[in-house]
């Protein structure tokens, strides 16, 4: 297979969701061969999910070793996640001025990784409705690079293997699994964006407490 046929293909699983008859067909037409796992990172952060689920069918079906899938995804969410880090890093600014999401959850996703940067490091592959603000708050936030490069490729590990593995055990089911993921991952958008903005509304009225306790202490007593 084509570097160019190999893109072309796991774009096509992005886009088009095949039918399990489909999907067989791209399964069977893979091989074990360094284009195939250039192409399974490269889409990784594009097509999420579907990427290691495809690549744990295709190593169900005997056609690509379950671990050289792995540190294909691996890689290529890592990576992924690295370049919005350092877009976060040098370019917040410029992102908060530009987009209106940015300026409105970015300050909460901000908060978030300020008071856990490690934990805020190690989801960014995980935090379905947060994928490209959460690694940026991580670039926006300073957090360090040792800190962040090792805990966000141990997350990317994680969730490599989880959903790799959701494609290897499902067998057949996990065609299933694909008809309906961008449905599925839509629903964890909305849930994912309903949490931030609750943590949001929580931090706000806690700060809110906060200045009327200090305001109760300092006024004079009568």
């Amino acid at each position: 297979m084509s570097p160019l046929r190999a893109l072309f293909t796991f774009a096509v699983v992005a886009t088009a969701l095949p039918g399990p008859d489909d999907l067989l067909a791209l399964v069977a037409s893979v091989e074990d061969t360094l284009t195939t796992y250039l192409a399974l990172g490269a889409s990784t952060p594009f097509v999420s999910e579907l990427a290691p689920i495809v690549g744990g069918i295709a190593s169900h079906e005997g056609r690509l070793p379950l671990a050289r899938v792995i540190i294909a995804v691996t890689l290529g969410g890592w990576v992924g996640t690295s370049l919005l880090y350092l877009s976060g890093r040098l370019k917040w600014e410029w992102l908060r001025r530009r987009s209106r999401t940015v300026r409105t959850t970015g300050t909460v996703a901000l908060r978030i990784v300020k008071r856990n940067p490690w934990r805020a490091s190690f989801l960014v592959r995980f935090l379905f409705g947060a994928r490209i603000l959460l690694p940026m708050a991580c670039g926006a936030a300073r957090v360090p690079l040792a800190t962040y490069l090792p805990m966000s490729l141990l997350g990317s590990l994680a969730w490599s293997v989880t959903f790799a593995f959701v494609g290897l055990a499902a067998g057949e089911a996990a065609h299933a699994v694909l008809e309906n993921i961008k449905q599925l991952e839509s629903v964890l958008m909305v849930l994912g964006g309903v949490l931030i903005v609750a943590a949001g509304g929580w931090w706000w009225r806690r700060r809110l407490r906060r200045a009327e306790r200090r305001n109760a202490r300092t006024r004079p007593t009568e």
